[in-house]
This record gives structure tokens, sequence and C-alpha cells, in this order.
């Protein structure tokens, strides 16, 4: 079924980004299969690529390649991901995304790579994909390892020693190897790992976990959770409730504008810190795309916003670069030397890596309620990457 251009912007369907405007052969089509609908919505990443193509053709020259974005509905749904990677690619798309996780980005990157188009997921930091090895996988974001261990310099700088992993198979080593690296990092720290305990996503009762930590010989001084909310929302609201006042460590899932209203009390986030992809509420280049943004109407919601525009003005830069958009040429100038302006940092460059950029991670945690930075740096100890 052929694609078919709509009015931006809509809550399902699809949606094609910079005014809906029908552009020529010189134009870079990025199809994204994107979480509209269902528990992932938070944390997508299509309003900022949209707002991002708006400013770039807008801004383009006579001769400047343009941008397309092509927007559908993938319902927190990895299969349906995969159906609407086909569709995009049927279409011309030169890049193509999806759910940020593997069961979804596998089969697309595989199925792409006939086409010899690139998958760039701009919120991804999965392990996985880089151990792929199909050549034609881009992520926006650095990979879970570096995360963990900027996460556990800042617990242990803190003063923690002991710590508790909660881990989930729900989304790949995401959820289920994050914890644990950030266990590795810690160890190599100086401290130690005392519990590992398991849970499901969804989860809105934590009773078993908090008895089974409450039950170890050793207490903890930090809890280590990579998941979503409301899950981890509810998480450090009951393990509170339940007398626990060590530090709650996390990683991107965390940095959703609803943590605090779901956690409610102010007092009880005073000891949470999450590893994340940008400084948001500093005044800095962040704070000014999504202001810009939502000035303009686009219905930006956060960070992963963010790493969305920086998508599109890595893709749009180097398709100037190349003088071609041709999906080997555009992912060759993506990975080129020098990198692009970028929104969550100076410079986006993939020249290093070429799957994923390098980056300082941030480290968030509250004062008196609202998010601080703590410290904005490449790690140390960081596990597992070579």
């Amino acid at each position: 079924m052929e694609l078919k251009k709509l009015v931006p912007v809509m809550a399902l369907g699809l949606v094609i980004g910079g005014g809906g405007t029908a552009f020529a052969a010189d134009t870079v089509k990025i199809g994204i299969a994107v979480a509209l609908t269902g528990p992932l919505t938070p944390y997508a990443e299509s309003e900022g690529m949209r707002c991002m193509a708006d400013k770039v053709n807008k801004a383009a020259g006579a001769d400047d390649p343009k941008v397309e974005i092509l927007v559908e509905d993938n319902r927190s749904d990895a299969q349906l991901s995969v159906s609407l990677g086909q569709k995009f690619l049927d279409a011309g798309a030169q890049v193509i995304t999806g759910l940020p996780f593997p069961d979804a980005l596998i089969p697309m990157t595989t199925m792409a790579q006939s086409y010899n188009v690139t998958v760039y997921s701009a919120p991804n930091t999965q392990v996985e994909m880089q151990e792929l090895g199909t050549g034609n996988f881009i992520a926006g974001a650095v990979p879970d390892p570096i995360n963990a261990a900027a996460t556990a310099a800042v617990a242990y700088a803190k003063g923690a020693r002991k710590a508790v992993l909660l881990t989930s198979e729900d989304s790949g080593s995401w959820s289920a190897k994050l914890p644990e690296w950030f266990g590795d990092a810690f160890t190599k720290a100086g401290g130690q790992v005392v519990g590992k305990f398991s849970y499901n996503f969804g989860i809105s009762d934590w009773s078993p976990q908090i008895a089974s930590i409450k039950a170890l010989g050793e207490k903890p001084d930090v809890i280590h959770v990579s998941g979503i909310l409301p899950d981890i929302g509810i998480l450090i609201r009951q393990l509170r409730a339940n007398g626990y006042d060590g530090w709650i460590a996390g990683s991107d899932g965390f940095d959703d504008p609803s943590l605090e209203a779901t956690v409610g009390k102010q007092a009880d986030l005073d000891k949470v810190i999450f590893a994340t992809h940008g400084v948001i509420g500093n005044g800095g280049a962040i704070d000014q795309f999504l202001k810009e943004c939502k000035d303009a109407g686009f219905k930006v919601n956060g960070i992963f916003d963010a790493l969305g525009g920086d998508m599109v003005a890595v893709i749009a830069g180097a398709a100037k670069k190349a003088g071609s958009v041709d999906p080997a040429k555009l992912r060759d100038a993506i990975r080129a030397e020098g990198g692009y302006k970028g929104v969550t940092a100076e410079t986006i460059s993939f020249a290093e890596k070429q799957s994923y950029p390098i980056k300082t991670v941030p480290v968030i945690g509250f004062a008196d309620g609202k998010r601080a930075l703590i410290t904005e740096v490449m790690p140390p100890n960081i596990p597992y990457l070579k």
C-alpha cells in the first residue's frame, strides 16, 4: 500500500514533517515507526524530528537537500514496527527507525540491509545493536554500559557502598543487563552488590521485591533499576513508604516529565539519580530547541525529542556534505570526520565508533524537588565495551 501524505499533526497514522510539502528527488525520506500510543509514548522522538525537519527545510538553500519525515504509530509494539519499516522501505525511505529495542530494530536492520538503507535509532542504547554487525545501524545515544558506569561513579562518590540490582527481561539488555553493568562498575570502584531481584514491566506492587530487599543480611544503600514510568515512580514511592532512605539509581527511563508527579512527595526524590542524554532546565541548547519547537506548534515532550532533533540535523548535514541522498553515500557522510552540530551536544560525531556517538553522560539528581545536574563526564570503570 502506498504511503499517503497527510496533514501534520495527527494523533494516529502517518505524519509528514516539515509542513507536508511534496519534495523532489533530492529529498531525504526518514520513516519512523514510533509509539504515539501505548506505554512507551513518553519516550517518542518524532515531534523533535518533525520540528528539526521544519527548521532545516525553512533554512535550506535552493540546492540543499530537503528532509521529509514519515511517521506511523507502532502502538508500542515491536512487530508492528517491523511491518511499518517495510512500508517505509517500499516508499523509498533512505533512513528508517522503529521502537528502540532489539526485538524491533534487529529485524528492521536486517530487512533494510538488502535495500542498503540505514536504520538510525535516536534513543537506542542497547549493546545488541552494536554487536549486530550488519554495518547499516546507527544509534544516536551512547551504549548502556557507559550510562551504567556514570551512575555507579556518582552513587559511590555520594557514599553508597552496598547495592541491590532490580532486573527485567522485558526490554533486552537495557532492563536486564544495564543494572548488572552498574554493579560491575560499582564493584570496580570499591562497592559491593548484595542482592539481585527480577520484575516484569507493568508492575504496580513491588512488595515482593521490597520484602526480599528487607530480608537481606546486608542492607543496601543504593538500588539500581532500568525501567519505565509509571513502574519506577511507583517503586520509589513504595520504597520510601517502607522506610528505605538510601539512593535509587536509574537510566534514561527516569527522564520522563511525569516522574515527579508519579512519585508525589518532593522529599522522596532527594536521593534519586539517573543517567540520561542531555540536560534540561539549565537554559541551554536543549531548552532553546524545545521552546522553539513548542512555539512552532510541535508537541515536544523532553529529552527524547532532543535526540530526534539530533538525528534529523545529522542526516540533513550528511546529505549536504555528500551532495547526494543516495542511502550508501548518506551513511558514509554520517560517519565522516568532523561530525555535525547537535542539540544534545555541540558536535555529534560517528567517525570514531561508526555506530554510536562519543558523548559525555549527564547524571541528574534532585534538589528541593527540582532536577539538578550532578556530573557530565565520560565515566571511569566502563564495563563490557571493548
